[in-house]
């Protein structure tokens, strides 16, 4: 049962500067690669007149929280695996096997970005796994550099920007990355690589233990979603789930699609996260799929809709439609969005729009019903 009166942890604790602070880390770091399949409405274990709070928390956090955080971490250490192997013998299938993983991994990370609150944002992880921009000029000095790229140095003097999957996806796709293949391009690239491998490897596995906890009731699992002896109240856990979301929609749509495409101004392509692997269409259907995830559930659980729907089933058929539109004009793009946005922008308006919808009733229907608090600014441009 939940305490009426929580001790809330002061390092949990939800806040305007916390919310202000997910805005910025949100608007940062790019995404996934191979083209991951629409999350297919599940079939509720309740009916949407019976699911509470406390079922549906339970449930995102037990369904697709901790797998979700529990695949990244697993692919986090595949990716290092396959780096490793890559340079320890150099041939052309190592690096396309050290690509790969990347991909795989980068794809994991992102669909943990709708439920980045708790752990990640206490321990500030897109820092040292997804910063973005990179800074590849001082990367390419830290090449050149004498002395070797060790994990200590990145943990304790690299600045973000020379850190992290983005700078890792730089060494293994970018310029005189085909050297790995050969073994021309090892030096220096190599325990580069190994370090920043083992600095997201080692973060994602301390926020998933985090989220579990060393003792039963003890982590942030128990804490968010009720079952713990000290726990959230399921009103403002929800709304963490809820603002979450809200700021992940606002930076896609407006911060991202709406820059490339000048809605408000000069068009800026460099707006899309976009580096020398150029994953954007899948980077983006994997933050759709995130999305799709915390709103629907996973298969056969609850997820935010039986929330809503239990308030208005018109508003829950409106998101849902709203997110499959979104998919589908992401999933027809030709290729890249960048390279969508030199050929046919039309194509890229249309996925906006969809967007765009979606904000609209995320922010001003859904945070409504649920009565959710979310600053003016963080909704602003919904209308």
């Amino acid at each position: 049962m939940r305490n009426l009166r929580p001790v809330i942890p002061a390092k949990a604790l939800i806040s305007v500067l916390t919310t202000l602070v997910l805005l910025a880390v949100i608007g940062c770091g790019s995404a996934a690669t191979s083209t991951p399949q629409p999350t297919s409405t599940p079939q509720p274990t309740s009916t949407p007149e019976s699911a509470g709070r406390a079922e549906v928390l339970e449930s995102l956090t037990a369904q697709v929280i901790l797998p979700g955080y529990g695949a990244t971490a697993s692919a986090l250490a595949q990716m290092e695996q396959s780096v490793d192997a890559m340079c320890g013998g150099p041939t052309q299938a190592g690096l396309d096997a050290a690509r790969q993983d990347w991909r795989a991994a980068r794809q994991a990370w992102l669909r943990t970005e709708s439920y980045r609150f708790g752990p990640a944002m206490d321990r500030r992880s897109v820092s040292l796994v997804d910063w973005w921009p990179i800074e590849a000029d001082k990367v390419d000095a830290l090449l050149d550099d004498e002395e070797e790229v060790t994990k200590e140095r990145v943990l304790e003097y690299l600045p973000a920007t020379q850190r992290g999957i983005n700078v890792m996806e730089y060494l293994l796709f970018g310029p005189g990355s085909d050297g790995l293949a050969d073994g021309s391009g090892v030096q220096g690239r190599c325990p580069y690589l190994h370090s920043l491998a083992s600095v997201a490897r080692d973060e994602a596995d301390g926020i998933l233990a985090e989220w579990r906890g060393t003792e039963e009731g003890k982590g942030y699992a128990a804490y968010f979603d009720g079952t713990g002896s000290l726990a959230l109240l399921d009103s403002e856990a929800e709304a963490e789930v809820v603002r979450s979301l809200v700021f992940q929609v606002r930076a896609i749509a407006n911060m991202r699609l709406g820059a490339a495409l000048g809605i408000d101004g000069d068009a800026d392509a460099s707006a899309i996260p976009a580096g020398d692997a150029d994953n954007t269409r899948e980077d983006l259907l994997s933050q759709l799929d995130s999305i799709a995830a915390m709103y629907r559930g996973a298969e056969g659980g609850l997820g935010l809709s039986a929330r809503v729907a239990s308030v208005s089933e018109e508003t829950d058929a409106r998101m849902l439609a709203a997110i499959d539109s979104t998919i589908a004009a992401t999933s027809s793009l030709d290729g890249s969005i960048i390279a969508q946005l030199e050929a046919d922008p039309g194509q890229v308006r249309m996925v906006y729009d969809s967007m765009k919808e979606l904000q609209r009733v995320l922010n001003t229907e859904i945070v409504s019903l649920l009565g959710v608090s979310v600053g003016f600014s963080d909704t602003d441009g919904d209308s």
